[in-house]
């Protein structure tokens, strides 16, 4: 992963996810929390990503490595920090791929023309990060959670 995209990709989405996990289930957290959690989480998935696993595997690992910040670092019960992680990558993996798939319609795109190109590797990113964004100040403000 090209550091462009770390940088202006990863670590707002890492970040996003886990106020957005919080949020979803009516938990609060320090900010200091929520970016060693980012930072964390970041560093792990560039390490899986450059390991030579089959597809899929590296959002297995994200997803064990998310839970586990969730229970350790924001001390959830497990049973929320799983539920927590399993809304939080499911809203992301559906956000995304709609948000994709209306981009290269629009333009014309292919994920072979994305992936070649760091930049619009990195800002084709954005529109479903910028959503993220809306629904976690929407959920937070709205006091909109669900009671587990």
């Amino acid at each position: 992963m090209p550091l462009i995209s770390i940088l202006f990709y990863s670590i707002p989405e890492s970040y996003l996810l886990f106020s957005f996990g919080l949020v979803v289930i009516g938990e609060k957290s320090s900010q200091k929390n929520l970016l060693l959690a980012t930072l964390i989480s970041v560093i792990i998935s560039y390490l899986v990503r450059i390991l030579p696993v089959p597809f899929g595997v590296h959002t297995l690992i994200g997803l064990v490595i998310i839970c586990l910040l969730f229970k350790y670092l924001f001390h959830l019960p497990i049973r929320k920090a799983l539920i927590s992680a399993l809304l939080t990558l499911s809203t992301l993996l559906a956000l995304e791929n709609i948000i994709l798939y209306i981009l290269e319609l629009i333009f014309a795109l292919t994920l072979k023309t994305i992936w070649e190109d760091d930049w619009l590797r990195t800002i084709i990113g954005w529109p479903h990060l910028i959503l993220s964004f809306f629904i976690i100040i929407f959920l937070k403000f709205k006091k909109v959670h669900l009671d587990i």
